[in-house]
């Protein structure tokens, strides 16, 4: 048998070559016989760090430092892993002790300012970073990490230069490369972005949802020249669990929702720990009230706030309590749509710079019931906050059109079209149904006539004053090219037809146009809405079109409903995801399922029939105005009744 001492050398020679598992067999071989062996527990605790067995790397780490207090790395090493599991107030007493007893401990500097940009503490990461620089100036982690700040601050100027900075000192830093797509694609720089993703997929496509950051920005600028393979090799890693999409970009390139759901998965178990089951929901405390806590990022000019505006100020307030925490952008102070919503609120909470820790705790404090999250995985989304529990119960609602991966979101609310009992497998949580669709909508949306241009014509806006005005409202990124083929097509078949149609940067605009002469359609024939500051010129001018084409497989959701209240037409064509089929929600809610369409084929051959057949057009928009009418769909204040009774009957059975 070969003594402890040999064993122990040939462990640190494997962990040095890497072979991590293989040494730690050999470090566990002979833990027992010495215990008192500070570097044993060290080395093995880092081999758990390395694999990511976080729990067990503290506990061996704990030893070694109880061995030894005066080892620095132990206490470094201790702070990444409590970092790892979210616990950032923890790891950064580590750090701290590490850089007691090592002032030029540039990895501690390194990662305490990690942890502090976690605890949204941004002037003090700034601060350890700064001092990083000072000890290894020629470092490019420290500045990348330091443009990271400023990324997240939304300062993207500082955040270029730092990014830049880093690149100067390592080529090669993919990393890097990476953020600045970010922020150019942030910023509307959409070939600057794409430069720069072509840069990091050359150096490392294994980066976290690079693949998916770079096929978003292509749809951004109507790209599709790698569409089908790019989209195959995004499933094919999705199934292979690994991080190569966002999950809000991916459902608006499949309607797969099984592989939704598993993309979800995949952030929620590598971003979060095991959650904190402080509260659970028997811990109610029933009260004559019921608190509910809106979460959003989106109190300001923005879909998730037009469609909820009146259920905010509809809410029954001597049954329910009613919070707003707003976790966007917190220059919105001055948004008037902000101005109008914060005083149906009993509180008003701007939470976007706090911690996780300190959302929890305060939303423990105001004793939330039902927490309901409005914003999901989309833009500055604040999933940690309910990994943790800010209320008994979770609601996912409205501002994400699918599942977030995780049963930590107790329910998610639809009704029987979005999610048929033969989907709801695709979701990790309870589905909560309302009676009629999921969606709401202000009972009237012209909050200022003074606004409203009496009249519009075609001419106004460079449409033809005879023929057929096709016409899709949805942002450019929904456009896929099975879709766009489709309206080609359906051009083609109907004569002297224009399609009118959002696309807000010209390389989108170059990419349609030659897509469409590949397809024999006249590019002229395209004709491209310009963006209008007020809502209501927006919804006015929607009349001038005679039929809205649908995307897919991301429908129109708030463009859907602005059609239809205005009269419009919708063709959609229904699928299996959440967000490909709020179209079909929308006008099966007011009897026109007619216009719902199962397949491409059947899609184009409808739209075809009513571009060339003005009479039973006309008809179609006859029924739909009527249909209207005798709906429910615009009718607010039944509509949070409805919503509140679910909250009422969870309550009770809680």
């Amino acid at each position: 048998m070969k003594p402890d001492k040999e064993i122990f050398y040939n462990a640190k020679q494997l962990h040095q070559s890497g072979k991590i598992k293989e040494a730690q067999k050999l470090y566990l071989k002979i833990i027992d016989n010495n215990k008192n062996n500070f570097q044993l527990f060290f080395l093995l605790g880092t081999s758990f760090l390395q694999i990511k067995e976080y729990n067990k790397a503290i506990n061996y780490l704990d030893n070694a430092i109880n061995l030894n207090s005066n080892f620095a790395d132990a206490f470094n090493n201790k702070g990444i892993a409590l970092a790892e599991i979210n616990k950032y107030s923890d790891a950064i007493k580590n750090y701290d002790q590490a850089i007691k007893l090592n002032k030029k401990k540039f990895s501690a500097y390194l990662n305490k300012g990690i942890a502090l940009k976690n605890l949204k503490q941004y002037e003090k990461a700034i601060e350890c970073y700064d001092l990083g620089i000072k000890l290894n100036p020629k470092n490019a982690e420290v500045y990348n990490n330091l443009g990271n700040i400023f990324k997240e601050q939304l300062l993207y100027e500082k955040a270029v230069i730092c990014y830049n900075k880093a690149i100067k000192l390592n080529q090669n830093y993919a990393e890097a490369y990476n953020n600045l797509g970010i922020i150019f694609q942030a910023q509307r720089k959409f070939k600057d972005a794409a430069i720069n993703y072509s840069k990091a997929l050359n150096l490392d496509q294994n980066i976290e949802n690079l693949l998916g950051n770079n096929f978003y920005n292509n749809q951004f600028i109507c790209n599709w020249s790698h569409f089908d393979e790019e989209l195959i090799k995004i499933k094919e890693g999705i199934i292979a669990k690994k991080s190569l999409i966002d999950p809000f970009i991916f459902l608006g390139i499949s309607d797969n929702a099984e592989l939704h759901k598993l993309n979800a998965e995949i952030l929620i178990n590598k971003k979060f720990n095991k959650p904190n089951k402080i509260f659970q929901k028997n811990n109610l405390r029933k009260s004559n009230k019921i608190k509910i806590g809106y979460y959003s990022a989106e109190f300001h000019r923005h879909p998730v706030l037009l469609l909820m505006m009146d259920v905010f100020k509809n809410h029954d307030k001597s049954s329910f309590e009613i919070f707003a925490f707003s976790h966007g952008p917190s220059n919105k102070e001055g948004d008037p749509w902000r101005k109008l919503v914060k005083p149906y609120f009993d509180g008003f909470y701007e939470i976007s710079e706090k911690s996780t820790e300190d959302i929890v705790n305060f939303s423990q404090k105001l004793k939330i019931d039902i927490a309901i999250n409005l914003t999901g995985l989309t833009e500055n989304h604040r999933t940690d906050i309910f990994m943790h529990r800010v209320a008994p119960i979770q609601i996912n609602y409205l501002g994400y059109p699918g599942t977030l991966g995780t049963n930590l979101m107790d329910y998610i609310i639809a009704d029987k079209i979005i999610i048929p009992d033969h989907l709801k497998e695709n979701y990790s949580e309870k589905v909560l149904y309302l009676p009629n669709c999921y969606q709401p909508n202000a009972s009237n949306l012209f909050t200022d006539k003074r606004k409203i241009k009496k009249e519009f014509f075609r001419f106004d806006f460079g449409l033809p004053k005879n023929g057929i005005v096709f016409c899709s409202f949805n942002s450019n990124y929904k456009i896929t090219p099975i879709i766009f083929n489709a309206w080609m097509n359906i051009l083609k078949k109907v004569k002297k037809s224009v399609l009118w149609i959002y696309a807000y940067n010209e390389p989108a605009r170059q990419n349609l146009k030659l897509e469409a002469k590949k397809k024999g359609v006249d590019p002229k024939r395209i004709i491209f809405a310009e963006k209008v500051s007020i809502l209501e010129d927006h919804l006015q001018r929607i009349k001038l079109a005679d039929i809205f084409l649908d995307t897919f497989p991301y429908n129109a959701h708030t463009s859907a409903s602005d059609s239809i209240r205005m009269g419009l037409p919708l063709i959609t064509m229904r699928g299996n995801s959440f967000a490909s089929r709020v179209a079909a929600s929308i006008l099966s809610s007011i009897n026109m399922s007619e216009l719902i369409t199962e397949n491409i084929n059947d899609y184009e051959n409808l739209a075809i029939e009513l571009g060339n057949n003005k009479f039973k057009l006309n008809e179609i928009k006859k029924n739909m105005i009527r249909n209207i009418k005798k709906s429910n769909f615009f009718n607010s204040e039944i509509f949070t009744k409805d919503l509140e009774s679910i909250y009422k009957d969870l309550i009770k059975k809680s």
